[in-house]
């Protein structure tokens, strides 16, 4: 853990680095790589500036990584999910454009939040990059931004913060919420869809809840103390995932590009659990 403290709590402890000696981090590194060769040649092969295809090429390498990670944050007992979620985070973009790489990160940071998966309570500097990142993508993308933020603080510690941080830090979410409605007339442009998408989403969606009540137990460990994860954490995790994928897509906010890779971790997830589930009956039969 940092020794650099603010407010008496450490400045930063929910980053996971990739140890490249554990096979499946060595997995991801080559599969991101791969992507990333693979973007930048098929591009340029269509005709595509190199630099534009060098770019594609980046945007594919880190939808894979993001998909990833966040099906790291999902589904922490089953390694597998996250190379499903990255598959499909990578056809994703290649199928339906770029993600939204701030909001992806801001997703990422925000289930950290709750699931903790580190082991330790969020620092000083990423109560700060969650904060900033709300602001900033609730003014440029939507103000319902700031209100999904809300319930992550409900499991951040806020009672480790001064006093009055935490009286300001929650008034801030709905007073930001409120002035970029105003700002941007509370709009809503809800995506003009068929049947066929609405009803994958919805399975998507609906799909992580035998997975949520699979976690009544939870065998993984936080990277920083080695102690076993909260079960209701990653219960609620798990939900506000699938609530912020449903409320961002859905009300137009943003589009199913803009948030591939937290669709694909939630249907990694699922799937993942599907494979393991089949994998125990048989070896019970």
């Amino acid at each position: 853990m940092s020794t650099f403290r603010a407010f008496g709590i450490p400045l930063t402890t929910i980053g996971r680095p990739i140890d490249p000696r554990v096979p499946t981090n060595r997995a991801i590194l080559i599969l991101v790589a791969s992507s990333f060769a693979f973007g930048s040649i098929a591009w340029g092969a269509l005709g595509a500036p190199w630099s534009d295809a060098l770019l594609r090429g980046l945007s594919l390498g880190g939808a894979v990584f993001f998909g990833w990670a966040l099906a790291r944050e999902t589904d922490p007992d089953r390694a597998f999910s996250a190379f499903f979620a990255a598959v499909g985070a990578g056809a994703g973009t290649i199928l339906l454009g770029n993600p939204h790489f701030l909001l992806v990160l801001w997703l990422l940071l925000s289930l950290r939040f709750v699931n903790r998966s580190t082991g330790v309570a969020p620092g000083v500097l990423d109560w700060g990059a969650l904060y900033g990142l709300k602001l900033w993508l609730g003014f440029a993308a939507h103000w319902t931004i700031p209100l999904l933020t809300f319930p992550t603080l409900f499991f951040a510690g806020l009672n480790r913060l001064p006093r009055p941080l935490r009286v300001i830090l929650p008034l801030v979410i709905p007073g930001a919420a409120v002035g970029y409605g105003i700002h941007h007339a509370w709009s809503f442009a809800p995506p003009l869809w068929g049947s066929v998408e609405v009803f994958v989403l919805a399975g998507v969606a609906t799909g992580v809840i035998p997975v949520v009540a699979s976690y009544r137990a939870v065998r993984s460990v936080g990277d920083r103390t080695g102690d076993p994860l909260v079960p209701h954490r990653v219960q609620w995790m798990l939900g506000w995932a699938a609530a912020a994928a449903i409320t961002l897509t859905l009300s137009g906010t943003a589009s199913l590009a803009d948030i591939a890779p937290l669709w694909a971790a939630l249907a990694g997830t699922t799937l993942g659990w599907v494979v393991d589930v089949t994998l125990r009956r048989r070896r019970a039969d």
